[in-house]
């Protein structure tokens, strides 16, 4: 039930008004008819009608469907369901206009009531004409299963107004239709999905990973104090090298994979050998590192996710492996300041493991104290500046900086660097 030709469908109505409204008697004899798929405006006769398809609609009962091939665009294998819309306008030119109005309407009521006794129209519709009954459905349809509904729209007169009123012109006669079960053919189907020749259940006895938490542990000297405080972090702040534990459950299968999301990467990155991943299905630890295979890993904000394999047996003797993906959990990748040296007034801090200078201006700051510095294109810096040298390369993962003025000399003031959201451990200096 497809056809790639919408003029068929057309033909199908004219030549049903066209054969059967001559037949009514109150048709005068004498009379020719004239009956064209042409748009109202084009057609005239003594007694003519316009029978024009002016909008195209497709169906939204064809479009869910389920396609059973293997194909980039498996709709084109389907055939493409469309609602046909006419407009129907007797159009005679009888030069009286009184005249014209009557014949136009004598068109008008019998092409009514021919298409409402006719309302549906297949292979074997025939129409009484004046040498006897004919087929109504053109020959490149029939023999296909096509059937067609017509239907007249109960359009309001408001409404039927916006399709001829403009400025003075006077109204016309028209009356409305939906031609359904109309379907556009489709592209013949020359690959087919294969056939399932064996089949197996496979079960899982645990859930999917589920991370509850990321932290770690945190140490740092107060000033004055000769032992160093340890606290827990949660998320975690881990700098490079320091051990990041994930919890959870199932955070343990035949393999298992520590990703790293972040918005600069285009997917999950996954953690290799170097990250020393460990995990008894509760607890995973990994040590942070400043690469993830080729992936360079700066200090940031980023989400962990524990990638879990299950390795089934098919019952062809081959194996199969299934993934599964935990929640997503943020932490932190944090800067670490290795030294700070200099004799003043300008000190040199060196980090670990990132280059400062590769840095957009607002992906680095530098506090001292309460104090932000202020970021320079060249040194030496002068008072609350900071400078990231690119070269030698010996100082590419250095920054140079002086205390604010007015800061006085001997006094200790917290040192912190945030990189791209992450902070550095707590640290102190003492002012030059």
């Amino acid at each position: 039930m497809a056809l790639l030709d919408l003029s068929l469908v057309t033909r199908c109505f004219t030549t049903l008004l066209s054969e059967r409204i001559p037949t009514f008697p109150e048709w005068p004899a004498a009379n020719n008819l004239l009956v064209s798929a042409g748009p109202p405006d084009l057609v005239q006769g003594p007694h003519a009608l316009s029978f024009y398809l002016y909008h195209v609609r497709e169906d939204a009962h064809t479009k869910a469907q389920d396609w059973g091939v293997q194909d980039s665009n498996p709709q084109r294998f389907r055939p493409m369901g469309v609602s046909l819309h006419y407009v129907m306008t007797p159009r005679s030119n009888i030069g009286d206009a009184n005249n014209r109005a009557l014949a136009d309407q004598l068109v008008m009521g019998l092409a009514l009531k021919t298409l409402r006794d006719q309302s549906q129209i297949d292979d074997a519709t025939t129409v009484n004409s004046g040498g006897g009954p004919i087929l109504v459905m053109p020959a490149a349809m029939r023999g296909r299963s096509n059937r067609l509904r017509c239907l007249l729209q109960p359009t309001a007169a408001s409404e039927a107004s916006q399709y001829w009123q403009a400025g003075t012109n006077a109204l016309r006669l028209a009356a409305y239709y939906e031609v359904s079960a109309t379907l556009l053919e489709p592209e013949e189907v020359r690959v087919r999905t294969g056939r399932v020749l064996a089949y197996g259940v496979h079960t899982f006895v645990r859930g999917e990973p589920v991370i509850e938490s990321v932290g770690n542990a945190v140490e740092f000297t107060i000033p004055g104090e000769s032992q160093p405080r340890r606290v827990q972090a949660s998320p975690a702040e881990a700098a490079y090298g320091q051990t990041v534990e994930v919890r959870g459950a199932d955070l343990k299968g035949d393999a298992t994979a520590f990703l790293l999301s972040h918005r600069d990467f285009a997917e999950p990155v996954e953690a290799d050998a170097a990250w020393d991943l460990q995990t008894d299905g509760s607890l995973l630890t990994v040590k942070a590192q400043p690469t993830a295979g080729a992936q360079a890993i700066l200090p940031g904000v980023y989400g962990a996710i524990v990638r879990t394999t299950a390795r089934k047996t098919l019952p062809d003797g081959s194996q199969r492996d299934f993934d599964a993906f935990s929640n997503q959990a943020a932490f932190t990748i944090v800067p670490s300041i290795v030294s700070v040296t200099g004799p003043g007034p300008v000190l040199t801090v060196k980090v670990d493991s990132f280059e400062p200078h590769l840095l957009a201006g607002g992906d680095i700051m530098v506090f001292a104290g309460a104090a932000k510095l202020a970021r320079v294109s060249s040194g030496p810096p002068g008072p609350g500046e900071f400078f990231t040298p690119s070269s030698p390369p010996t100082a590419r993962t250095m920054l140079r900086f002086r205390f604010p003025a007015g800061v006085t000399p001997g006094s200790l003031l917290p040192l912190r660097i945030v990189v791209r959201g992450a902070e550095s451990p707590p640290r102190w200096e003492v002012a030059p």
